[in-house]
């Protein structure tokens, strides 16, 4: 009996037709609110979108453009091209036309995942039941993934991992699908691999070579040829390594493409390769000095996978337990796992092990194997304690009391009652019900755990909703009298000036730091370079005494002060989150 193979059910699930219809429901539920200006997202999105825009604006792929000497060649082009391309080369400039792509790759990803866990638990044969049980693990797979938080943030922006992902994620499917035919491929599956890890590299970097090459490094030795990591030395040991190299090889070959066609090929060498790469294996305190300690500390790594699930991170631990507990009970006995399973483990090692290394460490880093982790929370999906899903539980109960928490915030600040449908607090109702009888009764407690984290997301896509709709933007004859104006914009994170470009289409942004753009002051500065500024206030506050305010809009806040503390989010939840911004000029005298 392979470990591999599931126990016999210890809960019912629904009909696989029923999981099927729910994982195509949460997929579907990535494009709500997927144009707006509030969607969970990495800080740099806008600022890859300022570099997008103006590379457009010359009509040319090369060089790439920015106003930031410092941040222009950090990211491969291909990530620009696809903004170009999406966005029709300025003629729809659009978030949501940037990120329909992100989109596309991260259903592609999670369908990899589904299918991944349908071949692994169906088996070469199965009886009827077993093969509709492996339907239904398979769009638990897909759910798994898609309620990963690090999914949710990095999987739905236009500055996102899901490309790259989907690329390198692609290569172990392949694998993990048909390990015996692919591995003692003569070349048609290296050729095909080089290209998609030189793809993958040209999204992100030359550097995904080497987790990806040690990857498939174990795979060809302890999958090809069954032998343990440490036997080098054996019969095609050579060819297997040849083949390894060719691959790397390949993707470099591709990679240095952009060497080759790119006018200002030395830019690119000292801002992306030295600046960029290089740069993070250096460190002013020394190596050793930080591997220990601090968020870029070796902690990062071997805890990253469980914070990159957030709410699931309990049943991420479960995941590793069941797996350990498996690993142990076969032990000295015939039982095996499929060398699926093994090329699963293999890629979350693998990806590990290599981003220990860097000075700088961060979570991201191991986006690309959060697919494999959501394939084996699957397949362990029977076998993981019911503790671990009830903490899940717990955890989503508490997020589902932020989002009211949040929403009453709203209510609070706008003094609209009816901000919010009566539909969203009956959600968040029913989330928090559900939850609590999960806990209650063993026989919900996993489905309710494998729906509520991507309910937990969905609500905060929904309680950002009405901000990103008329009460977030100004008048069309607003707009209309900016065309062609210079506006002061507050900005306090790089390009985060950038987001009034979609905001106020036309209008010329000048931007001004403004650390914390609610209590900035000295206005009348603006007004000596600009005739109109945007200024951002708490709610009930004025915006300056010297000018004059032409429209007003609903904004959320970014990057709190600290002083503020967490405690804000609960006492004053409505200054805390919220804030009003006034488009203003200066006063006649």
């Amino acid at each position: 009996m392979s470990m591999t193979s599931p126990e016999p059910l210890k809960t019912r699930f629904p009909a696989h037709r029923i999981w099927i219809g729910l994982a195509l429901l949460v997929a579907l539920g990535y494009l709500f609110g997927l144009g707006g200006d509030h969607i969970p997202r990495n800080g740099d999105e806008l600022v890859y979108a300022h570099i997008a825009r103006l590379t457009a604006e010359t009509g040319k792929w090369l060089p790439l453009v920015s106003s930031y000497d410092f941040m222009r060649n950090t990211k491969p082009p291909v990530l620009f091209w696809q903004a170009m391309v999406a966005g029709g080369w300025g003629e729809h400039w659009t978030l949501l036309n940037l990120r329909l792509p992100s989109i596309a790759y991260t259903w592609a990803i999670a369908l990899m995942t589904a299918l991944l866990a349908w071949k692994i638990v169906q088996g070469e044969t199965a009886p009827a039941d077993r093969r509709r049980h492996a339907l239904a693990m398979g769009a638990i797979a897909a759910i798994v993934y898609l309620s990963f938080f690090s999914t949710y943030r990095y999987g739905r922006p236009y500055l996102t991992s899901a490309p790259e992902t989907f690329w390198l994620f692609g290569v172990l499917f392949a694998i993990a699908w048909s390990p015996a035919r692919l591995l003692t491929s003569r070349w048609q599956f290296p050729l095909l691999a080089g290209i998609a890890i030189g793809i993958g590299c040209l999204y992100k970097s030359f550097v995904m070579v080497v987790p990806v090459g040690f990857a498939l490094a174990l795979c060809y030795q302890l999958l090809g040829a069954r032998k343990p990591a440490w036997e080098f030395f054996r019969p095609g040991i050579v060819a297997d390594g040849l083949k390894v190299a060719a691959i790397c090889a390949l993707a470099l070959a591709i990679f240095g493409l952009w060497f080759a066609i790119d006018p200002q090929p030395g830019e690119v060498w000292r801002e992306f390769v030295v600046g960029e790469n290089a740069g993070k294996m250096n460190s002013s305190k020394g190596y050793f000095a930080i591997a220990f300690s601090g968020s870029s500390g070796i902690l990062t790594i071997l805890t990253g996978y469980y914070s990159n699930a957030l709410f699931l991170l309990p049943v991420a631990v479960g995941c590793t337990v069941a797996a350990w507990k498996a690993w142990r009970q076969r032990r000295g006995t015939p039982q095996t796992i499929s060398d699926t399973e093994k090329a699963l483990w293999i890629w979350l090692l693998a990806f590990a092990l290599v981003f220990m290394v860097p000075t700088q460490r961060s979570t991201r880093y191991l986006i690309p194997a959060m697919p494999a982790l959501a394939v084996l929370i699957a397949l362990y999906w029977d076998r993981i304690a019911r503790i671990w899903f009830s903490l899940t539980l717990v955890i989503c109960l508490i997020g589902a009391l932020a989002m009211g928490l949040i929403g009453y915030g709203g209510v609070r600040a706008t003094q609209d009652a009816w901000l919010f449908s009566p539909l969203y607090w009956a959600f968040l109702a029913v989330l928090a019900a559900a939850c609590i009888t999960g806990m209650a009764k063993p026989r919900w407690t996993r489905p309710v755990a494998a729906l509520s984290s991507f309910a937990v997301l969905f609500a905060l896509a929904w309680v950002t909703a009405p901000f990103n709709g008329d009460m977030g933007r100004f008048r069309a004859e607003t707009n209309t009298l900016l065309k062609g104006q210079a506006v002061a914009v507050p900005s306090n994170f790089n390009g985060h000036f950038e987001r009034y470009e979609f905001i106020i289409p036309g209008a010329k942004i000048v931007p001004y730091f403004a650390a914390q753009p609610v209590d900035y002051q000295d206005v009348d500065a603006l007004f000596k370079s600009t005739r109109y500024a945007l200024v951002q206030r708490r709610p009930g506050q004025k915006p300056c005494e010297q000018c004059r305010v032409i429209d007003e809009r609903w904004d959320l806040r970014s990057r709190q002060d600290e002083k503020e503390g967490t405690l804000g989010a609960f006492k004053s939840p409505e200054t805390f989150w919220y804030a009003k911004e006034y488009l203003v000029e200066r006063a006649a005298p």
